[in-house]
């Protein structure tokens, strides 16, 4: 038995100052957005666990459907006390791709990411490198987050994170592996490309958009499951799914 996951560059934009004023630029090229790559490619698990531990099937069982986000630039990062310094990338760039901290604990978002979408009902979770090291790794602490991928559609795979106390600086290398994205089921996954260019050229009638302007309307949290019942109630995934398979990426 197999599931299908379709995936997808997610590409924001920011704005970039000219003489004539503001111009919007896509934050990354796509080219440089690796496809994830499967864990149990990116480690030897039986060099990396030795011959008794790569034989436990608890072990063995839980990094696969597991795949590697990487790095698309390089940057410096130099915390001091007020602010951050830069290094590496334009100013401009690196304010939008770090984001603003969000509220008083410092949380950033890395503007980068990816889209994932399953043919039925899928929980998906991002989760820290655990098996990698690295100086972004190493010094700062991930975020967590899972939901449903098959009854929801929002960019994933987009490392929110804050930096670890007393660490000054973070070095990281275009192809570092930042966080790892794990698929919740037994069955074999298997990846499938779309092109997101329709979806984007529907804008506010696109399911991203529907989606993510949903809180839009509420005072307060709407829990997943309630915004997984607005999603069934439009059959939402039907519509998607309808879309996705005019622009895989043969």
């Amino acid at each position: 038995m197999s599931i299908n996951v379709y995936w997808t560059r997610s590409l924001p934009s920011y704005k970039n100052s000219i003489e004539s004023g503001y111009s919007e630029e896509t934050m990354i090229s796509p080219l440089r957005l690796a496809a994830p790559e499967p864990l149990t490619k990116h480690i030897n698990y039986k060099e990396f666990f030795g011959p008794a531990v790569s034989r436990c099937v608890a072990i063995v069982d839980d990094i696969k459907n597991t795949y590697v986000i990487r790095s698309p630039v390089d940057m410096k990062i130099i915390i001091g006390n007020t602010r951050l310094n830069v290094e590496g990338q334009d100013l401009q760039f690196a304010q939008a791709f770090l984001g603003p901290p969000q509220g008083a604990f410092g949380i950033h978002q890395l503007g980068m990411g990816y889209l994932f979408f399953s043919e039925k009902s899928l929980t998906a979770a991002q989760l820290p490198a655990y098996y990698d090291t690295n100086s972004f790794v190493d010094n700062t602490f991930l975020l967590s987050a899972s939901f449903d991928i098959g009854r929801w559609y929002r960019p994933a795979g987009k490392p929110a994170f804050k930096f670890k106390p007393g660490v000054k600086e973070i070095d990281i290398k275009e192809g570092d592996p930042l966080m790892y994205f794990k698929f919740q089921t037994n069955e074999k996954v298997k990846l499938i490309e779309f092109d997101n260019k329709e979806f984007a050229n529907m804008g506010d009638r696109g399911p991203e958009w529907l989606c993510g302007g949903l809180k839009r309307q509420a005072s307060n949290i709407i829990p997943l499951e309630k915004c997984y019942e607005y999603f069934d109630q439009y059959r939402m995934r039907k519509r998607i799914l309808q879309i996705i398979k005019r622009n895989v990426v043969e």
